[in-house]
Parts: structure tokens; C-alpha cells; sequence
């Protein structure tokens, strides 16, 4: 698979993500709709989300199933009807509730810092495609804002400094040890 374009097909669904250095580009193709946006590594979180969507007609067949077999049990006593119709209902009932669970698709939703989002589905083409391309957008993004952000310029107020660095922590890009080395290099050298 190749590391900088990742493609993913589902039905009509169809999303691109290219990575670069200092952005990535994503592209989909929804039911007849497209859109594409270049992202700066800067916007992506590393908090993602996960959304599961499904076809509600079957769950809601499933409940009005539910509902007829629980009615029917329950005046079949009252009434003395015969309560077997109710298995074949609980039938229904299954069939449809496994096909609203099995038909469903998992996306992971990434939120970008302008309050826009972007989604992938989730374990396509392949679980480890998938799980390979995600590790390496993070990586790219983590390397590119080393870079950019890791380094210390003394001529800056500390305080400004050390909210860049916080920054750079919470999102996953450094880690504490070396958070604690750039801030007491920020404390002995910035300026004040």
C-alpha cells in the first residue's frame, strides 16, 4: 500500500486522503455529492470519534415486532388465543434486528480545530490498511509539528512559549519527559 494515498470504496461512498508534508488532502464522493479540502496538520486532532450508521427502518420494524409479540403473549392469556403466532413474530422481530446490526457501517471522525470534520470508514480496504494508514497520518502530523513548534526561540516571553509546549503535549506530539526538558530550557533562557 502506498503511504502517502490512501483510498477506501464502499458501494457509492468513496474517500481519498493524500498526505504531504505539511498538509493532507481529502476528498469523498457521497451519493452524488463531492468534496475536497487541503487540512494543515496544524487542524487535525488526535481525539477521534467513532460514528455507527445503519438502516432504521429494519430496528424499527424490530421494535413494531417486539411490541406484537409482547401483545400477543399477553392477550393470548386474557383472551385465550393461541400465543404461537407470537414466535413466528419474534422471528421477524430477530431477523430484522440482525439485519439493522449487521447491514451497519462504523466511520472514525476526525475533528479539525476550525470545527470542521472529516470521516473514514472504519477498517477499510483491510483492518491493518487501515490501522497502518492512521498510525501514519499521526506520525507525519507528529513530525511536522516538532518541527515547527518544538523549537525554542528565547527572544519570545516564556509564558508564550510554554503554552506552545503545553500545546504540543496535550496533543500527543511530544511526550512528558521531553516536555519537561524544553520547559526548563524555556524558564533558564526565554526571555522574560
Amino acid at each position: 500500500m502506498n503511504q502517502r494515498v490512501f483510498e477506501q470504496r464502499r458501494g457509492r461512498e468513496e474517500y481519498r486522503v493524500e498526505l504531504d508534508d505539511t498538509q493532507f488532502t481529502y476528498a469523498s464522493r457521497v451519493r452524488g455529492s463531492e468534496g475536497s479540502a487541503a487540512v494543515p496538520y496544524e487542524l487535525l486532532c488526535r481525539r477521534t470519534t467513532d460514528y455507527y450508521r445503519s438502516n432504521l427502518f429494519f430496528r424499527n420494524v424490530a421494535i413494531y415486532f417486539g411490541i406484537l409479540v409482547v401483545g400477543t403473549v399477553a392477550f393470548g392469556f386474557l383472551v385465550s388465543l393461541d400465543p404461537r403466532v407470537a414466535i413466528l413474530w419474534a422471528l421477524v422481530a430477530g431477523a430484522c434486528y440482525a439485519a439493522y446490526r449487521l447491514t451497519g457501517v462504523r466511520y472514525e471522525v476526525y475533528p479539525l480545530a476550525d470545527g470542521r470534520v472529516f470521516r473514514l470508514l472504519w477498517g477499510r480496504p483491510t483492518r491493518r490498511e487501515y490501522v497502518d494508514f492512521r498510525r501514519t497520518l499521526f506520525a507525519r502530523r507528529d513530525a511536522y509539528l516538532r518541527d515547527r513548534y518544538a523549537r525554542i526561540d528565547v527572544a519570545r516571553p516564556a509564558p508564550l512559549e510554554r503554552r506552545r509546549i503545553e500545546w504540543l503535549r496535550e496533543e500527543g506530539v511530544i511526550d512528558q519527559d521531553a516536555f519537561i526538558t524544553i520547559v526548563e530550557t524555556i524558564e533558564d533562557h526565554a526571555a522574560p
